[in-house]
C-alpha cells in the first residue's frame, strides 16, 4: 500500500497559534479528521500510547479536526499534544485511512479519519485535556486489540513496525507502562 501525502509538508506548528475549536477548511468533507499514533522504542522494541476518550473510557488514538489551513499532519500533531501531552515529529504521509460511526439511532455520523505516525520526542506531565483522559504505553499487538475500530488496529501496527526504519533522536524520555 502506497503512503498518501495530504496537504503539504509539516513544519512546526506554533499550538497556540491556532483555536482549538474544530475550524474545518473550505471544500473540506465536514467528517473528515484526523489522528496521530504516537510511537516511541523502549528497550529496543516499540509501544504505542492510546488516551481514552472523554465519555466512555475507551481506548483510542489521539484525533481531531483538521485545523485551518494547516496541513493534516500538523493538526495530528496537534491533537496528539491537546489529549496527550506528546511533542515529537509528525510524518508528512498518512499511514492511511478508518472509518467509524459516533451516535445513535438518528443521530449518527459517519467519519473518516486520515492517521500518521508521530515520533515521540517528549512527553508533558500537564497538558490541555489531562484532567479529562487517561493515557497509557502499549505494546503494539495490545494496543491494537485495544481500540474497538479493525481499521485502526491495522493503522497502529502498520506505525509500530515502521518505527524501526524511522530514526529516533537520543535521549527520548520514557515513561513506564501504566
Amino acid at each position: 500500500m502506497k503512503l498518501q501525502r495530504l496537504s503539504g509538508v509539516c513544519a512546526a506548528m506554533p499550538f497556540d497559534a491556532i483555536s482549538t475549536v474544530s475550524a474545518i477548511r473550505p471544500g473540506r468533507v465536514a467528517n473528515l479528521q484526523v489522528a496521530a499514533i504516537p510511537v516511541r522504542q523502549l528497550g529496543g522494541a516499540p509501544q504505542v500510547l492510546l488516551v481514552t476518550t472523554r465519555g466512555q473510557g475507551a481506548w483510542i488514538a489521539p484525533k481531531g479536526w483538521p485545523a485551518g489551513d494547516y496541513p493534516d499532519c500538523e493538526s495530528a500533531r496537534r491533537e496528539a499534544f491537546e489529549e496527550a501531552g506528546l511533542l515529537g515529529r509528525v510524518e508528512p504521509y498518512s499511514l492511511g485511512s478508518y472509518t467509524y460511526w459516533k451516535g445513535a439511532a438518528k443521530k449518527r455520523a459517519y467519519f473518516q479519519v486520515h492517521a500518521f505516525a508521530l515520533d515521540v520526542e517528549r512527553e508533558l506531565r500537564d497538558w490541555p485535556e489531562r484532567k479529562v483522559r487517561k493515557r497509557c504505553w502499549f505494546s503494539p499487538e495490545t494496543a491494537a486489540k485495544l481500540v474497538s475500530n479493525a481499521e485502526l488496529g491495522a493503522l497502529i501496527l502498520r506505525a509500530a513496525h515502521g518505527v524501526r526504519a524511522r530514526v529516533f533522536s537520543p535521549g527520548v524520555p520514557t515513561s513506564p507502562l501504566c
